[in-house]
């Protein structure tokens, strides 16, 4: 890496920290809002403003990343209604059961259950209900800042309008419930032009869905796991390359999405140590106790999230995730590359991998020293 390392400051981490206690609902971000059906969904803008229609919807880090996180609830059998989204769409469930439709009639359906991954495709309708209880959670991932906003299915239009909510022609909500309809509205696809979206098979959905048995995880994802049982940590892929440097994971989704998803499994009192790379990272913690240490050890800062909790670490920070619980800790690490992040780590690590008999290749992959020189 030739970036400087950026020094954060403890009011600069605090900033990138979402607790739980801070989530904000938004329950007027959808023109759908007063459909029946619809009443008592709620979104969140965790990074980025995502896809709301909501001028005024609260947006907790609003820095750009490259790609929006966000968060759906909605009570059980409530239904958020059918619409496509011009970049990709990456569901994370953490808690309840709930079920994704997909097609303008609904053709298909994949159902998420606690820890599954579905990346929803671009230009395609989708709409999702809770099927389980009321506390069910979805993080969400939006390709880009700007993801371009949403196309409604036409016929959620219609029943929008007769709630008396319309779309402008800047896509932003217009309320009239006073009975008084704007002039210029966003009017329904018609259907000559619902032609041009795409439609998927079953069996090409289900391969975009990544359940825990599925996942792949590497116990030398990262160089210092060599170091002995203090980095007990392991890398799961699930869309792009991401942080691995174990040369053989692969990953379920190889599609382009802009941004890498992982899961990351830390034992009891492991770290992955100190490291760093040029892209930017939002750091979902699904489970455990985790600490959060930025900058080099004589200016670390660090924070304790509590669980359900999400971070922001900027481009080339030094970071060190911890488990500082006693039993086992995931999290999901949102990377904003499509292409392997080249993960530097500090000169110390770098002499104790050596001593334990390895180091980095040409490409960053963790392999045996003394095969490193045999090439020239």
């Amino acid at each position: 890496m030739t970036t400087p390392a950026l020094t954060v400051t403890e009011a600069d981490l605090a900033a990138r920290v979402v607790q739980p206690i801070d989530f904000v609902a938004d329950t007027q971000a959808f023109v759908d809002v007063r459909i029946e059906r619809s009443k008592g969904k709620a979104s969140y803008s965790f990074v980025g403003p995502g896809v709301s229609q909501n001028a005024d919807q609260h947006i907790s880090i609003a820095e750009p990343h490259g790609y929006n996180v966000g968060a759906a609830t909605m009570p059980h059998g409530v239904y958020n209604n059918a619409h496509l989204h011009f970049t990709p769409e990456v569901f994370i469930c953490t808690r309840g059961s709930w079920r994704i439709d997909v097609g303008r009639g609904r053709e298909h359906a994949v159902r998420l259950a606690a820890n599954d991954v579905f990346s929803a495709p671009t230009w395609v309708f989708r709409g999702f209900e809770n099927t389980g209880p009321d506390d069910g959670f979805l993080f969400v991932v939006l390709g880009g800042d700007d993801t371009g906003g949403i196309i409604w299915e036409p016929a959620v239009l219609r029943e929008a309008a007769e709630t008396g909510m319309y779309l402008g022609r800047d896509n932003s909500l217009v309320d009239a419930r006073n009975g008084d309809v704007p002039a210029e509205v966003l009017e329904p696809l018609s259907d000559h032009q619902l032609v041009s979206i795409d439609s998927y098979s079953q069996s090409e959905l289900s391969d975009r869905l990544v359940q825990p048995g599925q996942l792949r995880w590497s116990q030398t994802a990262l160089l210092s796991t060599v170091l002995g049982p203090e980095h007990s940590v392991e890398l799961a892929p699930v869309i792009g390359h991401g942080l691995t440097q174990d040369r053989r994971s692969r990953p379920p989704i190889c599609t382009p999405h802009g941004f890498a998803l992982e899961w990351l499994r830390a034992a009891p009192g492991a770290s992955t140590g100190l490291h760093r790379h040029d892209d930017s990272q939002v750091v979902l913690l699904i489970e455990g106790d985790w600490e959060v240490a930025l900058n080099e050890p004589a200016h670390e800062v660090s924070t304790r999230p509590v669980m359900g909790s999400l971070a922001s670490i900027p481009a080339s920070a030094w970071r060190d995730l911890r488990n500082v619980g006693t039993t086992s800790a995931r999290a999901v690490i949102v990377t904003g590359s499509d292409s392997p992040s080249r993960v530097e780590w500090p000169a110390e690590t770098l002499a104790r991998a050596a001593h334990a008999g390895f180091g980095l290749d040409a490409a960053g992959y963790v392999a045996p020293l003394e095969l490193l020189g045999t090439g020239k």
